[in-house]
């Protein structure tokens, strides 16, 4: 397994199979609102705290994480069915954890895979919000995050 940071010019390239693969391989926990961020991002420099990668397996799409603005904005993770519980997930995560100095995410309290994701990584639970499909979620930090960040600049 690779592990590959994208650039504004490769995820031009290649948004159209990440939305594929995310809405096949999601398990429908990936609201159409995080689609949608991922669909209209524009061209050029991503803004600030905005980074994705993507794991591979020869030329096969096995994982994709993302962030837009550390996860204040979006963020999600997507592994193949076939490749869950072999690491990507972790590895995708420490990635990210390694690349950026904070990370922000929110996970429904229903999902514990991406809970024990969080929690194996060492994020922070800090904050029980009501998500966006209205079930109990939990927010998390990670690095250099700050609560009171989260508060004032989450979308």
């Amino acid at each position: 397994m690779n592990v590959y940071v994208l650039t504004p010019v490769q995820l031009k390239r290649l948004r159209p199979s990440i939305l594929q693969f995310a809405k096949k391989y999601g398990d429908q926990r990936i609201t159409h609102r995080a689609l949608r961020w991922l669909k209209t991002l524009k061209s050029g420099p991503f803004p600030e705290g905005t980074w994705m990668a993507t794991a591979v397996d020869g030329r096969r799409l096995i994982g994709f994480i993302l962030f837009g603005r550390y996860g204040l904005e979006e963020s999600f993770i997507v592994v193949h069915p076939s490749y869950r519980k072999k690491g990507v997930a972790e590895t995708l995560l420490q990635a990210a954890l390694d690349e950026m100095d904070k990370i922000y995410t929110r996970v429904a309290c229903d999902n514990l895979p991406s809970l024990k994701l969080c929690f194996s990584a060492g994020l922070v639970a800090f904050h029980l919000i009501k998500g966006p499909t209205g079930k109990p979620t939990l927010c998390f930090g990670g690095g250099e995050w700050n609560p009171a960040e989260f508060k004032e600049k989450a979308v």
